[in-house]
C-alpha cells in the first residue's frame, strides 16, 4: 500500500479565516514575517492553531499579539521530519519524490542526511535538498505520516461569547534574501551615464506568498543563526518599473515596496531600488605597482561617481555587484565590464573598474638601486603610452615598505598613508608621459 509522508504541504489555515503578510527581508539569509490573522473558534474550544510556517522557521521567535483575548501558553510542533527515522530502513528500495512545483521522480533511496536525499534512476545518482521536496512516497502501510509544524496556543478570550480571534503572528525565518545589482550604461560621448539600481530578492523557502508587502533592509546585523544554503533551479521575474521608498531605519535603511506582490518558493524577482539616475562620472587609468616592480602592461580603467545631490544622487547606496555597458551608437549597447562596489555612504565616491585598456600601457623600471648596510636608494622610471585618439587621465599608484622619503620626482604627488604615494597625470592624446623619482629608505 502506497503512503505518501509529507514534507511541506500547500497552505492550510486551521480555524483560522483569513491572513495578511508582510515580509521584511534582511541580508543575512533571514526574513521577519508579520501575518494578521483571524481565527474562528469552534464551538467550547479555547485553542487556536497556524500551520503555515515555511521550513526555516527559527526556533523561539515565534510571538502573537491578540486584540481581544489572553494568550495563556503556546506550543510548535515541530515533527516534520519524523519521517526520516523511517528511511533509514528504506534504503535499497523502491520511493518515489515529489518536489515542489515539479513532477515526481522515482528511483531507489541509495543516501540521505539532514539536508540531502539521493536516488539512484536509471544508471545516475540524483541528489535533492529537502527544501525542494513536497512529499516522499513509499510502499509500507507501517511508517506513519509526518506532522506538519504547527504553532498552537491555548487562550482565553476577553468575551465568552466572541466567536472571531485576531491578532498578530510575528515570527523570523531563514530561507529569504536580498542583493543590490547594478548597470552603469554609458552613454556614447562618455561623458555621463544611466545609473540603475535593482534588488535581487530570493524566497529559498518551501512556501509560497501571495499578495505581500515587501520590506528590505541594508545593514549587517549581529546573528547567532546559521544560513542555511539551497540547491536546485530559480525562477526569476520581474516586476513593474515602480520602485522602493527608501527611509533611514535608526542604524540600518530600509527599503518599502509600494505594491503587493507574489513571490513563490524558489522564486527571485527583480525590482528597482530607485528609479534611473542619470550620472556624471571621471573616467581615469589606473597604473599599480610596489617598490619591487618591473613591468609592461595594459593599464586598469576606473570610473569614479560622485554619490552627491549635484550628481542626481546623495543616496545610501548598499555593497552589491555592477554590470558596465557602453553605447556603440543611439541603438546598440555592449557589456564592456564587471566589478563589485562597497557600500558608499552619502557625500563620498563610489569607484568600480571595467577592465583593462587595449591603448593604454604602462611601463615601470627600475633604473637604479644602491643599497648599503643600514639603508638602501632606488629611482623609478615609469612610462605611460596613449594610442587613443583623446587625452587621458592616469594615477601612478606606488607602494613604499618601510621609513622611506622621495626625493627628486618630476611630478607632483600625494602621500595617502606610510606606504603609499600617488601621481596624477594626464597624456595628451598619441603621446607618452614620463614620471620619475627617487626613494630612500633606512633599513
Amino acid at each position: 500500500m502506497k503512503y505518501i509522508l509529507s514534507i511541506f504541504i500547500f497552505l492550510q489555515f486551521n480555524n483560522a479565516i483569513y491572513a495578511q503578510t508582510s515580509i521584511t527581508i534582511y541580508k543575512d539569509d533571514r526574513a521577519l514575517i508579520k501575518q494578521k490573522i483571524l481565527w474562528e473558534l469552534e464551538q467550547e474550544s479555547n485553542v487556536i492553531s497556524w500551520d503555515s510556517l515555511p521550513s526555516g522557521l527559527i526556533d523561539g521567535s515565534a510571538f502573537l499579539n491578540l486584540t481581544n483575548a489572553r494568550i495563556l501558553t503556546q506550543r510548535l510542533n515541530n515533527n516534520t521530519f519524523r519521517f526520516r527515522e523511517n528511511l533509514k530502513n528504506k534504503i535499497g528500495e523502491n520511493i518515489e519524490i515529489k518536489l515542489v512545483n515539479e513532477r515526481e521522480i522515482s528511483g531507489v533511496l541509495v543516501e540521505f542526511d539532514n539536508s540531502i536525499l539521493s536516488v539512484q534512476r536509471r544508471g545516475s545518482i540524483l541528489s535533492f535538498n529537502f527544501d525542494r521536496v513536497d512529499y516522499v512516497s513509499v510502499y509500507d502501510e507501517e511508517i506513519p505520516k509526518a506532522l506538519k509544524p504547527t504553532l498552537t496556543w491555548s487562550i482565553a478570550p476577553k468575551d465568552d461569547l466572541e466567536k472571531i480571534v485576531n491578532g498578530n503572528l510575528i515570527y523570523l525565518s531563514k530561507g529569504f534574501k536580498w542583493k543590490t545589482i547594478y548597470k552603469l550604461i554609458i552613454n556614447r560621448m562618455q561623458n555621463s551615464a544611466d545609473f540603475v539600481i535593482e534588488a535581487d530578492i530570493f524566497n529559498n523557502s518551501n512556501m509560497d506568498f501571495s499578495e505581500v508587502n515587501l520590506k528590505l533592509i541594508e545593514g549587517n546585523l549581529n546573528t547567532k543563526v546559521n544560513s542555511a544554503s539551497f540547491v536546485g533551479p530559480y525562477r526569476q521575474s520581474r516586476l513593474s518599473q515602480n520602485s522602493f521608498q527608501q527611509n533611514q531605519f535608526g542604524d540600518y535603511y530600509i527599503y518599502n515596496l509600494n505594491q503587493k506582490i507574489n513571490l513563490k518558493s524558489n522564486e527571485s524577482i527583480l525590482a528597482r531600488l530607485y528609479p534611473p539616475k542619470n550620472v556624471s562620472f571621471k573616467k581615469t587609468y589606473l597604473f599599480e605597482n610596489n617598490e619591487k616592480n618591473q613591468r609592461e602592461e595594459p593599464l586598469i580603467v576606473e570610473y569614479t561617481i560622485p554619490n552627491i545631490e549635484e550628481n542626481n544622487l546623495g543616496i545610501p547606496l548598499p555593497e552589491g555587484n555592477i554590470q558596465i555597458y557602453q553605447y556603440l551608437n543611439e541603438q546598440d549597447i555592449e557589456f564592456i565590464g564587471e566589478d563589485h562596489l562597497s557600500q558608499v555612504t552619502k557625500g563620498e565616491e563610489a569607484t568600480i573598474t571595467s577592465g583593462r585598456a587595449f591603448d593604454v600601457i604602462g611601463k615601470r623600471s627600475i633604473i637604479n638601486f644602491d643599497r648599503q648596510q643600514k639603508s638602501e636608494e632606488a629611482s623609478i622610471m615609469i612610462e605611460i603610452n596613449n594610442t587613443l585618439s583623446n587625452q587621458i587621465n592616469v594615477r601612478l599608484v606606488e607602494e613604499i615598505r618601510g621609513d622611506w622619503v622621495i626625493r627628486k620626482a618630476s611630478s607632483n604627488y600625494q602621500k595617502k598613508d606610510a606606504t603609499t604615494i600617488q601621481f596624477s597625470i594626464s597624456v595628451p592624446a598619441n603621446r607618452s608621459k614620463t614620471v620619475t623619482y627617487t626613494y630612500r629608505k633606512e633599513l
